[in-house]
């Protein structure tokens, strides 16, 4: 920060982010200067000087170079130059050349300048060392980008006028580098050119200039949108939500959905799906005119990589500080317990009004020590832990194989299509045992049918036919979906009673199989991975539970839960109601499963509807069981998340993000973020540099290493020096403030994961070199090598969005499910 103006244009670049750029750059100028033109230039000064006179063979001193020459004594060549005596073509190109190194030397210089003044300073304070950087850059992108472009259309158009008679007359991988070399010109100057062009097309900023220092901090307006009506802000966020749902959607030719959201725009429906992710969004970066943060995309990613650290050190610093207090002993000694740390608890109350006088953060909070608490871990002994693991380990393959053929080829991506066909020539084989099996199951179901026909008046087996038509709904042609859910499951056709791959905004696909060895009917529920699924996600208004547990049977009473979860909890139960096919396998005494267990099976978006799913048919369905993966956090009051912890098991794996999201979480990462840039003391490059020393896990590295490090970073937090982006973050924070009284009750309502948790948390790395290269091929974001321990965890335990390389890639249904199938098999768990 703050952000780069060129030519009165605000760009999304900082003036201490072009340290790579410019060595980039120079990169493509050097190998220009010193490679390119070099090869070049000995050619042509060969042809140069060759003649159609043999060389004197007995110069000694000229013998290599004459050889060099007479390879350039062609009849081609003669003809082309008569006779050695036309070097038009030879000038021509040694002035091209010469141009090309004045170029070179020029924008080189010019790369080094930017390379040393975006070092300079911190990216709050000394902002007038890098005050020259914009004049620097406005100079390259035009003179020099004009100078190239008008050397790139001299030597092209010399190059194709002189190419025909001169092609013989050099080697093959001259003109190699020469089209190289035109090439890199080319993409130089259509970078500039499509810059400079956006730039044009960019409103000009309007500065506001308040003092010396802030004169570094020219402020904007880029649309008419943001001033202070909030409602202005929350249009144009609906207008980027729709434009980019669209632009994914095409660019993707509608392979994760999408068909839906251009309908549904085109009829004018946006405020309905985008109206509470762009509340919340214009809540969120709110602060226009005078109160508007500088801040670009790099200080962000800075704030990220910062407060990584400082969460390490939090923990670290924890945990040393509480090992050394005596009263700990007794939880240090305890079989089965383990010594957590976090960020100090809100008080957990579902009355909306407790909520809205919540006081102002202050800067110190982005320094406070974590609590010490103990949690108990899942031991081998213990019954109940036991079976809580093998019930998440035999149903995790069941959530994953809800996300049919799109997970299975990204699981795997070279042998999917052969172990698809392995498994498709398997089931041709068995065709004859599978088909008995079919007719048998049918003939139940008729015999069912018949009996109850005559009780409920010939509508039975209608039923039936109907069921057995519509055994499978949404796949393709290529029955794809089928396929891959029975790859990932290891279950057979025989095996799935009902199956819907149909997708919308609220149809949520999902499938219902018999597990014979467990006796259970598995309703499996598929989280997000559509467009629309992603559209849900962000319906994130509270909905009140009062009238569906009053309906329902379960207390609902000031109870909230996920909007967009509820809308597609009523419409998957609407659809079961249709097709009647629990109650046809479970209910009534000519049920053929009627000693069987319904179990509700979901990830992320899944889970959280196989919740809510579960309190609705748990009055008719009184032993359901419901497993959950990687739940939404901002999901449901805390009343009802311990109250479902007597029939919802709930699997989470160490930093995944989704059941840490809710508005709170995030707004406190936001503010964290911001106060960590307003400490920052070091250049982006220096800090750089000391983060790398530090890669790998930094929180099981160190302790007196990291705190060093840390503090070389950052200034104290009583001693934060004054910066104009700290004057802009206090009035930031007011503003913030007033918008967190407006927002109204629905917004101050604390939401958690549901049920009994289970915390698959990290601790400890195996050192593997095949780990080491999996990590770094990744970027961090593998797990290979990573030892998880599995912890029982409070539903509160969330309260913070913990920066880790794998926070993301935690989510991801197929690491779940291997992670839990490990710590189960650790267990002496078969899966």
């Amino acid at each position: 920060m703050p952000a780069l103006y060129l030519f009165n244009r605000r760009t999304l670049l900082a003036g201490d982010d072009l340290q790579l750029p410019s060595i980039a750059w120079g990169a493509g100028f050097a190998a220009e200067l010193f490679i390119f033109l070099p090869y070049l230039l000995f050619y042509t000064i060969e042809l140069t000087l060759t003649t159609s006179a043999t060389p004197d063979a007995n110069d000694d001193y000229f013998a290599e170079f004459d050889q060099q020459i007479q390879r350039m004594q062609t009849q081609e060549c003669d003809n082309a130059t008569l006779g050695y005596t036309d070097k038009t073509f030879c000038y021509i190109i040694l002035a091209y050349q010469t141009g090309m190194a004045i170029f070179c030397v020029v924008s080189l210089f010019y790369e080094q300048r930017i390379l040393k003044l975006s070092t300079l300073g911190t990216p709050t304070r000394g902002l007038e060392l890098r005050d020259s950087l914009g004049t620097l850059i406005e100079r390259k992108m035009t003179f020099l980008t004009a100078l190239n472009f008008i050397l790139l259309v001299f030597g092209l158009s010399s190059t194709l006028h002189f190419i025909s008679p001169y092609l013989y007359c050099f080697p093959k991988f001259f003109w190699v580098v020469v089209l190289i070399l035109f090439v890199i010109q080319g993409l130089q100057c259509l970078f500039n050119i499509t810059t400079l062009f956006a730039l044009w097309r960019a409103k000009p900023s309007t500065s506001n200039v308040m003092d010396s220092e802030a004169s570094f901090y020219q402020r904007h307006v880029e649309h008419t949108h943001q001033h202070d009506d909030i409602e202005m802000a929350e249009e144009l966020w609906q207008n980027r939500c729709d434009g980019c749902c669209k632009i994914m959607a095409i660019s993707t030719c509608f392979m994760f959905g999408g068909k839906n959201i251009v309908s549904q725009s085109a009829e004018g429906g946006v405020e309905n799906f985008y109206g509470d992710i762009s509340r919340a969004l214009a809540d969120y970066f709110h602060g226009s005119g005078s109160e508007s943060l500088d801040v670009v995309p790099s200080d962000v990613a800075l704030g990220f990589v910062i407060l990584r650290h400082i969460q390490a050190q939090r923990k670290l610093l924890a945990r040393r500080e509480a090992l050394q207090q005596p009263n700990m002993t007794s939880i240090r000694s305890s079989p089965g317990t383990s010594l957590l740390f976090r960020r100090a608890l809100e008080t957990n109350n579902d009355s909306v009004g407790t909520h809205l006088e919540s006081g102002e953060r202050t800067l110190s909070e982005s320094d406070e020590a974590y609590q010490t608490f103990s949690r108990s871990l899942l031991t081998q002994s213990n019954p109940d832990d036991y079976a809580t693991l093998e019930e998440g380990a035999r149903f995790a393959r069941h959530q994953l194989a809800a996300y049919t053929w799109i997970l299975y080829f990204y699981e795997y991506p070279l042998s999917g299509g052969l172990r698809l066909f392995g498994r498709c020539l398997k089931a041709k084989l068995a065709c004859s045992k599978t088909e008995n099996s079919l007719i048998e199951r049918r003939d139940s179901y008729e015999r069912c049918a018949m009996n109850s026909d005559l009780e409920e008046g010939g509508s039975a087996i209608n039923d039936v036919d109907e069921m057995n038509r519509e055994h499978i709904v949404g796949d393709n042609f290529l029955h794809l979906h089928e396929a891959t859910m029975l790859a990932h499951a290891g279950l057979n056709k025989s095996d799935i009673a009902y199956a819907s791959f149909e997708s919308g905004f609220y149809e949520t696909p999902y499938f219902i199989v018999i597990d014979r060895e467990w006796k259970s009917i598995v309703v499996s529920i598929r989280g997000s991975l559509t467009l629309e699924d992603c559209v849900v996600d962000v319906l994130l208004d509270p909905s009140p539970l009062d009238a569906l547990g009053e309906k329902y049977g379960f207390d609902g009473t000031g109870q909230y839960c996920h909007g967009g979860v509820l809308e597609c909890t009523n419409w998957l139960h609407a659809d079961l109601m249709k097709h009647k096919i629990l109650e046809k396998l479970l209910l009534g005494p000519n049920a053929e499963y009627s000693d069987y267990t319904l179990r509700i099976v979901g990830h992320s978006l899944g889970a959280g509807i196989g919740v809510i799913l579960s309190m609705m048919l748990r009055n008719t369905f009184p032993d359901l069981r419901c497993t959950c993966y990687s739940p939404p956090g901002g999901f449901i009051t805390w009343r009802l998340a311990k109250e479902c912890s007597d029939f919802v098991n709930t699997f989470i794996l160490d930093s995944d993000l989704v059941p840490r999201l809710s508005i709170n979480n995030m707004e406190r990462l936001r503010d964290e973020v911001l106060h960590l840039l307003a400490r920052v003391k070091l250049s982006k490059y220096d800090i750089a540099k000391r983060i790398y020393s530090l890669r790998g896990e930094v929180e099981l590295g160190d302790l007196d290493f990291l705190l060093t490090q840390n503090e070389d970073m950052l200034y104290p937090q009583d001693d934060i020096p004054d910066s104009e982006f700290l004057r802009q973050l206090q009035r930031f924070e007011s503003i913030q403030q007033e918008r967190r009284s407006s927002r109204g009750v629905s917004r101050s309502i604390n939401l958690y994961p549901p049920g009994r948790i289970v915390h698959l948390v990290k601790t400890g790395q195996s050192k593997n070199c095949l780990h080491g290269v999996a990590g770094c091929i990744t970027c961090g974001l593998s797990n290979a090598g990573f030892e998880y321990t599995a912890i029982r965890k409070e539903n509160d335990d969330f309260n913070e969005i913990e920066i880790s390389p794998t926070l993301w890639t935690d989510h991801f249904p197929n690491r779940v499910c291997m992670e839990i199938e490990k710590v189960a098999k650790s267990f002496g768990i078969g899966t």
